[in-house]
């Protein structure tokens, strides 16, 4: 039996390039991860997140496999160091951080935050923070070094609806499992985590394509969200205010969202201006 694709390498577009590939790295991360979700048992903790991380793994599988079928070569791991620096590195460690902060600050000042607990529960973590790394890392490739080149052609503000959108569909079987959810309505914890897609997207993008598709960039937000939103569930269940996802997150995310944008609507400023807040603008004017 012979493997068929809808692209060749003679008549492939990047249209058809991101059609095949969300396609199938949705289809087959569901395939991991819808029984990974709700797996039940005794194991399940062990056979639940390997087989998430396997799912997690998917999108660099499929942008390597499509690579190899189109022969192409896209992907340059060495670009993607050289444009590292230390600057945009603290950015990216430190923008988790910056995107919790409000609840952080309103836990700590209701006296609900034990601060000592977070940095106990941070460094227990210990080696399973490279880990998260690594699996974020394989994630972006696909979604960000291998997708958005396809997509430069279109508007940025629409490329950041369109990969938000495919992103939450993508992730659907971890949400709809409940794994993340800190409310006593599902419906508002749904409707809270399409929204955290939506508005975390563009910085995501706009951090990758900033630095050449550099994906390692948001593989170091991804990972920091992950860890920071660990520890902050070990502190207990917060009010739908200071839920990781709730109120607060959303409006504060929604806030910079409007903030950066209304930045770069002003007129474009000469590369030596540009503040690293600022080369993770979620929409630019062209």
């Amino acid at each position: 039996m012979r493997l068929t694709l809808p692209i060749t390498p003679d008549s492939t577009t990047p249209f058809r390039e991101v059609v095949v590939f969300a396609g199938l790295t949705i289809a087959l991360s569901w395939l991991f991860w819808v029984p990974g979700a709700y797996l039940q048992g005794a194991s399940r903790s062990a056979s639940s997140d390997l087989l998430l991380a396997i799912g997690s793994f998917v999108p660099l599988a499929v942008a390597i496999f499509l690579e190899i079928w189109l022969r192409q070569s896209s992907l340059s791991p060495l670009s993607w160091f050289k444009t590292l620096s230390v600057s945009n590195i603290l950015l990216a460690v430190l923008l988790p951080v910056i995107i919790l902060l409000p609840v952080l600050m309103l836990r700590i000042y209701q006296s609900t935050l034990d601060l000592r607990q977070l940095l106990i529960d941070f460094v227990s973590l210990g080696l399973s923070i490279v880990g998260i790394f690594v699996l974020s890392l394989a994630e972006e490739i696909g979604w960000r070094a291998y997708l958005l080149p396809r997509l430069k052609m279109i508007p940025v503000f629409v490329v950041n609806l369109f990969v938000g959108l495919l992103w939450f569909l993508w992730q659907l079987p971890i949400i709809l499992a409940g794994r993340y959810n800190e409310s006593e309505n599902f419906n508002v914890y749904l409707l809270s985590m399409f929204l955290f897609v939506l508005l975390i997207t563009p910085f995501l993008n706009r951090l990758a394509l900033r630095y050449k598709y550099n994906p390692i960039l948001p593989a170091l937000i991804r990972a920091g969200l992950i860890v920071v939103t660990a520890i902050y569930f070990a502190q207990g269940r917060a009010d739908p205010l200071t839920d990781t996802f709730g109120l607060l997150t959303i409006g504060w995310l929604f806030s910079l969202n409007i903030l950066l944008f209304s930045q770069l609507w002003q007129g474009k400023k000469p590369p030596h201006q540009i503040t690293e807040l600022e080369r993770v603008m979620p929409l630019e004017v062209n």
